[in-house]
């Protein structure tokens, strides 16, 4: 009998509908069934958690929360935040100026909260990935007048860019270099997305898999994008969904269905409880 202990969840295009929002009643049966089972279960997701609120109320399990693609880690019960690589502020202030200098959509994660600088809320609001999810920046954010100001002394996660135009993309990428180090992974088409270096899901999930003791093969993941290619390689049973791109199903272990018919649940249900 396989002794899965974690089940890491990607969100966006692995556990949600395509609304973004909606997680499949197939998915939250499944993991509710496995967290009976003692397997605790984890979002290992993109976003920051004020973002997450109405995903982590759908599934009613999560016991931990692996954010901003690995740069921070929250034990759900207690609150605690176990594990945390923060942006360098010397790096964050410039290029926060530069974004809004080119008007690109943005938004900052920081300490479990997101941040939107007031003045771009509409057109940050009207880049959301569905309008149910649009709402969701719309009640589970800040918006306050300097953003920069505001993020002073507190610790930024992740700087999430909705859209880079091609034409822009390398400069970008010139300015992020100039001003890093960061680390820069996409998780959808013209999207870009800075943390500090080292930050992946991988490595979050180990280092939380160190503090409970466990190893590779008690871990299952799930995901679809290149922010989940690292959990993928390292987890013992990794699923690239059907819809996944073509690097995370070479990164996966094993694939299954996709993320509208639930394939999550479908593999939760062959690899865990059927065995």
């Amino acid at each position: 009998m396989k002794d899965i202990r974690l089940i890491c969840l990607d969100m966006d295009g692995t556990l949600l509908d395509d609304d973004h929002v909606t997680v499949p009643p197939r998915n939250v049966a499944a993991l509710r069934a496995a967290a009976e089972r003692g397997a605790a279960v984890t979002i290992a997701s993109g976003r920051a958690w004020s973002l997450l609120q109405g995903v982590n109320a759908q599934l009613g399990v999560t016991r931990y929360a692996v954010l901003s693609n690995g740069a921070a880690v929250l034990d759900v019960t207690t609150g605690e935040w176990l594990y945390r690589r923060p942006v360098d502020p010397a790096a964050r202030r410039p290029i926060l100026s530069l974004l809004l200098e080119w008007g690109l959509p943005f938004e900052v994660y920081c300490e479990g909260e997101n941040y939107i600088q007031a003045d771009r809320m509409e057109q940050v609001v009207s880049s959301a990935l569905s309008p149910e999810f649009a709402q969701v920046l719309r009640t589970c954010s800040h918006f306050p007048a300097d953003l920069n100001a505001a993020l002073e002394g507190k610790a930024v996660e992740k700087i999430h860019i909705f859209h880079v135009p091609p034409e822009r993309r390398q400069a970008l990428l010139d300015k992020v270099e100039a001003w890093g180090p960061l680390a820069v992974t996409t998780s959808f088409s013209e999207n870009m997305e800075l943390t500090a270096p080292g930050v992946n899901k991988g490595a979050a999930v180990r280092a939380l898999c160190g503090k409970l003791g466990l190893e590779p093969e008690q871990v299952m993941a799930f995901g679809d994008a290149g922010n989940d290619v690292e959990l993928l390689r390292w987890a013992g049973w990794s699923f690239a969904m059907d819809n996944a791109s073509a690097e995370a199903k070479q990164a996966a272990h094993y694939t299954t269905g996709t993320n509208r018919e639930g394939g999550v649940g479908m593999a939760v249900e062959q690899y865990l409880l059927n065995t």
